[in-house]
């Protein structure tokens, strides 16, 4: 959870109120490189996972309480989770979806619990973490991830980096509009060579 301050005068001194906002988390697999997507393979399935990644993968899908995502990867999605049996359909289908697009209509029908947000991103994203419930998660999808970022709304990064090198494809982080100072949490390294690795905000920003 992010803490957003607000001071308060009050009669003859300030206060400072402490509001509790969920974090918008970003999962993005790619190569060690940096590239999230490409001509020749794509980084998030060129490695098989195995099974200890899938599981820890499976516990935080589960936990989240939304997940945001542009219309490709919404597309995408709902015509496969729906219909699979694998063992992250579940949680896939059932939590609440919101998908970032101007031109769709009906979300719900296609994949229930999905609705469309087609207001600024900084307000829609401003919004979601306002909610009540758990974390909101960004899953997939390269333009929207980078549009998050540009805008400094990712609070904490989960980068899968593969053991692959590309040399060319979309790059996760080429909308910045200038440098930015992370913080590493932790790097979790699997037996299949992906390591995950977790970044939040600078202690700097967070002031």
């Amino acid at each position: 959870m992010s803490v957003a301050r607000v001071w308060i005068n009050g009669p003859g001194r300030v206060r400072e109120l402490e509001e509790f906002m969920r974090n918008v988390v970003l999962y993005m697999s790619m190569s060690l490189d940096g590239f999230v997507g490409s001509d020749r393979e794509h980084p998030g399935m060129a490695i098989p996972e195995g099974a200890e990644l899938r599981q820890w993968k499976l516990q935080r899908i589960s936990n989240a309480g939304a997940h945001l995502m542009g219309r490709v990867t919404y597309e995408e999605m709902s015509s496969f989770w729906p219909q699979s049996q694998d063992d992250y359909a579940a949680p896939m289908n059932g939590i609440p979806k919101l998908v970032f697009s101007r031109t769709l209509s009906d979300a719900e029908a296609a994949w229930p619990v999905t609705r469309v947000a087609r207001g600024d991103l900084r307000t829609e994203i401003a919004a979601i973490k306002a909610e009540p419930g758990p974390d909101v998660i960004v899953w997939g999808g390269g333009r929207l991830a980078g549009a998050l970022i540009a805008a400094d709304l990712i609070d904490e990064y989960r980068l899968l980096v593969q053991p692959l090198v590309l040399g060319r494809g979309q790059a996760l982080f080429d909308q910045l509009p200038a440098s930015r100072h992370l913080h590493l949490v932790e790097a979790v390294p699997f037996p299949s060579g992906i390591v995950v690795h977790v970044y939040g905000r600078s202690a700097a920003d967070e002031g």
